[in-house]
């Protein structure tokens, strides 16, 4: 049985950040997330996938600070500073794709890609990160990282 995802809450952080300077793996937006942020995140995406109806959920995002955006070491990011992330899942959704509205971001996933968001979660929660995904099959999307 597929737990609701009305009844889906929210553990530990999630981060989500641009860099200032566009170039190489620089380009698109940059992941990181707590143990507790990863596995949350999963379970959300899993409670979409499993319903597979439309859906969507909000939640918080904890302040880039430079001890995150620094991992990777690329200088300063974007200071567009996103308080909440929205998670919209609808099932023919062929991209992953991220709008900023505001001081919120709109993630929209969809069953197909779902799959390699899911994983690339699971990679950082087991301590994998610096690893990317092509959030689209467009020829050169600007890849998602996961540090």
């Amino acid at each position: 049985m597929i737990a609701e995802v009305s009844a889906w809450k929210q553990a530990g952080s999630l981060y989500i950040w641009r860099y200032a300077a566009l170039s190489g793996s620089r380009r698109g937006w940059h992941f990181h997330a707590d143990r507790d942020g990863c596995a949350s995140i999963i379970d959300l995406i899993d409670r979409m996938v499993g319903q597979e109806v439309p859906s969507h959920r909000t939640m918080g995002l904890a302040p880039v600070t430079p001890a995150i955006w620094g991992r990777p070491n690329f200088g300063s990011p974007k200071w567009d500073r996103f308080e909440r992330l929205r998670v919209e899942y609808c099932p023919e959704q062929a991209a992953l794709e991220i709008e900023p509205v505001e001081n919120r971001l709109i993630l929209r996933i969809g069953a197909e890609r779902a799959p390699l968001l899911r994983e690339a979660f699971i990679d950082l929660m087991l301590g994998q990160n610096d690893s990317g995904i092509g959030p689209s099959d467009a020829r050169r999307p600007d890849p998602w990282m996961f540090w």
